[in-house]
């Protein structure tokens, strides 16, 4: 027999290590002010502790110098098109469409219960009805918001909440979209805006006792140290309009490919300043998809899908979705996204997005769950059968895939995806 653990005394927490702990700031190198043609923020990162990655957050102001006043699309990130990692030279990570991805990402994972975190802290819609459409806060006319975000790269946020090790160098590359009218939604047309005095914050922690840290010199000069997390690579493709049989070319190469994930955004949205061009997705005239990798359909049959409302069909499409981005140890995610919005066909409403998950085991203990696309150089599509309705789009699929990183005990940084 054993006790309830509410009267198991002597279960008790083992205290932990000796050590300190201090947010850190680290601001651009390269300027405090960005805009569509000024658009790279470079911040360099030190390590000279142990970095933790899933408490860090990009802290920044946007500011409406236009004469146009703005909405985010629908949180702030939407003026960011590129996220990197790198270090001496070495790309370590990169996020291609990446205000799209964090949209993404945010409606999917970041359900009803952090609605209001994220109005608060990423200029998301405000909490009240069950349906959140794709407008995000208000920006007026010489307006600033000033938003601390978390960012979306397996890098900072590890397996096992894994903080990046002491000794790492790397910098912290954001790139502004340079097309003026795909970073807000404008009243009457694009004008100006600025990215203002981004810094990166990230506590970090030293650890004081010296036993501990001499096995962890030894090991670092010896094996060095290595950490996992989800990464995600960008294939953009461009489906024309009309009837027929529209194809993605995919072809990515990954030890663990977890999942596929697409975004279908109307050209003519994407183009229009006054439009929701980051945060629609629509899967108007789509009636099926086939997801093929080296030969084989994944699923084994069809999904059929139908957005018309007097025979809505897109349940498979969500549950692929739900599942491809749950958290690690979880078999579905937390959405914000429900069938009003999913199957929607306007710009201010549509969010429904093609998916495929591709894991064996959804176990936390567990590396290389995914399907292993390396080993060959096969082809991998996905195909779509639309109807005349069907307007030309482009379509970005995020490829969810395992990657590890490793500090030698040179200071070097290498990842294996």
């Amino acid at each position: 027999m054993e006790i309830p653990s509410s009267m198991s005394y002597a279960m008790r927490k083992v205290p932990a290590v000796k050590s300190s702990a201090i947010l850190r700031s680290f601001a651009a190198s390269n300027g405090n002010s960005f805009t569509s043609s000024v658009n790279e923020i470079r911040i360099p990162i030190n390590c000279d502790g142990f970095l933790d990655g899933s408490k860090s957050y990009l802290f920044f102001t946007i500011n409406n110098s236009g004469a146009n006043a703005a909405g985010l699309d629908p949180y702030g990130l939407c003026w960011c098109d590129q996220l990197r990692i790198e270090s001496n030279g070495q790309v370590l990570e990169r996020v291609e469409r990446a205000g799209v991805y964090d949209t993404l990402r945010r409606r999917w994972t970041k359900g009803q219960k952090a609605i209001s975190h994220m109005n608060v802290v990423a200029g998301g819609p405000a909490p009240g009805g069950a349906t959140l459409t794709n407008d995000g806060a208000a920006l007026a006319t010489t307006n600033t918001i000033t938003l601390a975000m978390d960012l979306p790269l397996g890098f900072l946020n590890a397996h096992h909440g894994r903080a990046v090790p002491k000794g790492s160098s790397f910098d912290l590359v954001i790139r502004v979209n340079s097309t003026l009218a795909q970073c807000f939604k404008f009243t009457t047309g694009a004008t100006a805006f600025s990215i203002d005095n981004p810094r990166f914050y990230a506590p970090v922690y030293q650890v004081e006792d010296a036993e501990v840290m001499d096995e962890y010199a030894a090991a670092l000069s010896e094996r060095g140290i290595s950490w996992s997390g989800d990464s995600v690579k960008s294939y953009v493709n461009s489906v024309s309009a009309g009837a027929g049989t529209k194809t993605l070319q995919i072809n990515d190469r990954s030890n663990s490919l977890k999942g596929l994930i697409t975004v279908l955004r109307d050209d003519t949205t994407v183009a229009g300043a006054t439009t929701n061009s980051t945060g629609h997705s629509t899967l108007e005239g789509v009636t099926q998809v086939r997801t093929s990798i080296a030969g084989r359909n994944y699923p084994p049959d069809n999904i059929t899908v139908n957005t018309v409302t007097t025979a809505l069909e897109v349940g498979r499409l969500y549950a692929e979705c739900s599942k491809v981005l749950a958290p690690e140890g979880h078999l579905e995610c937390d959405p914000a996204v429900v069938l009003a919005t999913y199957a929607g066909l306007t710009e201010t409403s549509a969010q429904g997005v093609i998916a495929v998950d591709l894991k064996r085991f959804d176990d936390e203990k567990l590396m290389m769950v995914g399907l292993n696309t390396a080993a060959n150089n096969s082809p991998s599509t996905i195909e779509l059968q639309c109807v005349a309705a069907a307007t030309a789009r482009e379509a970005v699929t995020y490829a969810l895939a395992e990657s590890v990183w490793t500090l030698d005990g040179r200071g070097m940084l290498s990842v294996s995806i």
